[in-house]
């Protein structure tokens, strides 16, 4: 039997022999590390940036989307848009997808594109109240995020929203982590998926699968190599981070169980990175407040993480929140993820390429080991 200990060695002399020795690698590790970062506004005078998404145009550009109000539910908020331009590393000119008075409010986006090229996104519709008065609508983008279809309401019932993305089953049939927030102080809330057959554009038939977990809200879907799909969702005890497997596509999932990664009730989002075969999650290691904003990697499909770097953080105070992050790897390797600044003074975006990815883990790898036999830290 494979001690976990004796995994840790092998993996990291597997990332070291690669990075040195394997063709396709070796390519990748002429490349410098980069990391670099920038930041998205919403327009002036229309509010705080906050539940953002992205996927990836034709041609390596990327659509950002997100709301913006002075305070959540209020009557002022809309959805923007903003395009990523990979040829200028740099943002365009926000512009307005769902506009006020679409709904009494809007919230959360999650961008999804199909095979047909066309790009769906979904949002929060506040009709009544607050987001315990939420449905879920959609709208639709055939030509890139430039125009936009007639928002329609997917689910009807009260207290649901979405928060991260879909993600892609077979051609014509998608899987959406949704959640229910109806009445959030008397544990009224959960998480649950949705298969959503479409063609061309068009919603033919959806099927939910309810979570048996009041704790767990705000899920993650990540598919795994060996056909299982790892869902990680926020805590809403505020202890740690919840994680769940299904293995038939979302239509059954087994009991939620804490991972031992803190969560402080805040967004977590995450990825496979199949050349490291690793799960890539950013998320809030804390227990308290939403600070600092880590990435981690689990090399057992989720069941352990391993911090790599802090991302955004103040060690000062506990009051400013860096959360709701959103991560994707584009088609060229690099990797993109944005979250909500310094208590939504803006979306902050950061790029960072293979090799930083390569040389983080493998820092991280040596640190952990070289810690072992001491005590824990404190968490913040």
């Amino acid at each position: 039997m494979v001690t976990r200990r004796a995994f840790f060695i092998i993996f990291v002399a597997t990332i070291w022999a690669l990075i040195g020795s394997t063709p396709a690698l070796a390519v990748k590790s002429i490349a410098p590390s980069f990391y670099k970062w920038d930041n998205l506004h919403s327009p002036k005078e229309e509010g705080k940036p906050h539940g953002s998404s992205m996927v990836e145009l034709e041609g390596g550009n990327i659509l950002a989307t997100w709301y913006a109000a002075t305070e959540e539910t209020n009557s002022e908020a809309q959805i923007f848009g903003a395009v990523w331009n990979k040829k200028k590393w740099a943002w365009g000119k926000p512009y307005v997808i769902i506009p006020r008075n679409y709904a009494k409010s809007v919230g959360n986006t999650a961008l999804f594109k199909d095979d047909d090229g066309i790009i769906w996104l979904f949002f929060a519709a506040v009709r009544v109240g607050g987001w315990s008065g939420s449905n879920i609508d959609y709208t639709q983008s055939k030509d890139g995020g430039k125009t936009w279809t007639e928002g329609k309401t997917l689910v009807t019932s009260l207290g649901h929203l979405p928060r991260n993305r879909p993600i892609r089953l077979e051609k014509g049939r998608m899987l959406a982590p949704f959640f229910i927030d109806f009445w959030y102080e008397t544990n009224m809330v959960g998480s649950y998926t949705m298969t959503i057959d479409h063609n061309e554009g068009r919603v033919l038939s959806t099927q939910t699968f309810h979570l048996d977990d009041h704790d767990a809200i705000q899920p993650t879907l990540v598919p795994l190599p060996d056909g299982r799909i790892l869902m990680l969702a926020r805590d809403k005890s505020d202890k740690f981070i919840r994680r769940s497997y299904s293995r038939d596509n979302g239509k059954t999932w087994e009991p939620m169980a804490l991972t031992d990664t803190p969560n402080p009730g805040s967004a977590v989002d995450a990825i496979y990175v199949e050349k490291l075969g690793i799960v890539l999650m950013v998320y809030n290691h804390s227990h308290k407040a939403s600070n600092p904003l880590t990435l981690a990697f689990s090399l057992d499909g989720g069941l352990e993480f391993t911090r790599i770097v802090n991302l955004a953080g103040d060690r000062w105070s506990n009051l400013v929140a860096y959360n709701y992050p959103t991560i994707m790897q584009t088609s060229d390797g690099y990797f993109h993820v944005l979250w909500s600044h310094k208590n939504r003074a803006s979306l902050k975006h950061a790029i960072f390429n293979m090799k930083w990815l390569e040389d983080s883990v493998k820092n991280a790898l040596e640190k952990k080991e070289a810690a072992k036999g001491k005590p824990s830290p404190v968490l913040d």
